[in-house]
């Protein structure tokens, strides 16, 4: 087996291909969906119910924060701005970013509409670069941006670097334990001996892939950041698939989702090791984070 570490794609490809153009990329597919993520959050399968369980989470985890009425918050990769709006409904000033201008450019008018001018500045910015002080920030939230990032460790350096002292950071992972990574035949040959080669004849130039996180990884990058893991959420089970074709209807799929993510909530050993979202608070030193979820 490959391991977690080296086996990232977008690492992979940081080294045949300069980061620009990874995240030249990486813009170009996020500004031709821009559609797809404004919708995606009102469908009614399990694609749908799961961001929206997962923006719940995220949101249940801002609130814990207790941040006071106009507590400055970093939000990195703001999409379609749903998030964004719930924040500001908060009282919260807002700060949102993304490097795809179309979803700059949604956000905007979806604040604007909402009347919240005032409390939402969106930008284009590039979070391996951000450009706001040390310490600017009483929360960073970086949600689903974590699997497209071509330099990972610097970036999480980065949103380390602007929450204040005693502020925190909450940011999700696509995680390389998914269920789907143990029935879908694809999925299980990229972490064999044969995974260069797979990945090699699947390969196209200019296509934009993301990147599955193990938890050790993730624990790692925001241990090395001085940063203290506090909590940990599993959000999100499905759909399974194979070779690439759903494997239940999606009436299953909703009701597999629904038991497996009970299960998750209780703490049932494994399916709460599927990690999909962490809320961190910063040290003045590296604190020490909790051990991780599996014997990755």
């Amino acid at each position: 087996m490959g391991s977690p570490d080296s086996d990232s794609e977008i690492e992979r490809q940081a080294g045949e291909m300069a980061p620009a153009s990874i995240q030249k990329n990486v813009n170009t597919h996020f500004d031709s969906t821009v559609a797809y993520w404004d919708e995606v959050y009102a469908e009614e399968g399990v694609q749908g119910r799961i961001y929206r369980n997962r923006q719940a989470v995220v949101l249940s985890n801002i609130d814990a924060a207790a941040l006071p009425a106009g507590g400055r918050v970093l939000e990195i990769g703001c999409g379609a701005g749903r998030l964004t709006m719930q924040l500001a409904e908060r009282g919260l000033y807002v700060e949102a970013i993304d490097a795809s201008p179309g979803m700059v450019e949604l956000t905007a008018e979806r604040a604007r509409r909402a009347g919240f001018a005032e409390s939402v500045h969106v930008a284009v910015a590039d979070v391996h670069a951000l450009p706001f002080p040390d310490g600017a920030f009483d929360l960073v939230v970086a949600v689903g941006v974590l699997p497209w990032l071509h330099t990972p460790a610097s970036a999480v350096l980065e949103m380390a670097r602007v929450v204040s002292q005693g502020g925190e950071l909450v940011v999700t992972a696509d995680n390389g334990a998914r269920l789907t990574s143990f029935f879908d035949p694809r999925e299980i040959l990229a972490r064999t001996p044969l995974s260069r080669l797979y990945r090699k004849l699947r390969k196209r130039p200019g296509v934009a892939r993301s990147r599955l996180d193990f938890p050790a990884r993730v624990d790692r990058l925001l241990r090395e950041c001085g940063m203290r893991t506090i909590e940990r959420r599993t959000v999100g089970f499905g759909p399974m698939s194979f070779l690439g074709r759903p494997i239940f209807s999606e009436p299953r799929s909703l009701r597999i989702d629904e038991r497996l993510q009970r299960l998750a909530d209780r703490g049932v050993p494994v399916l709460r090791w599927r990690l999909a979202l962490r809320r961190s608070c910063k040290q003045a030193v590296a604190g020490v984070v909790e051990p991780p979820f599996g014997a990755n």
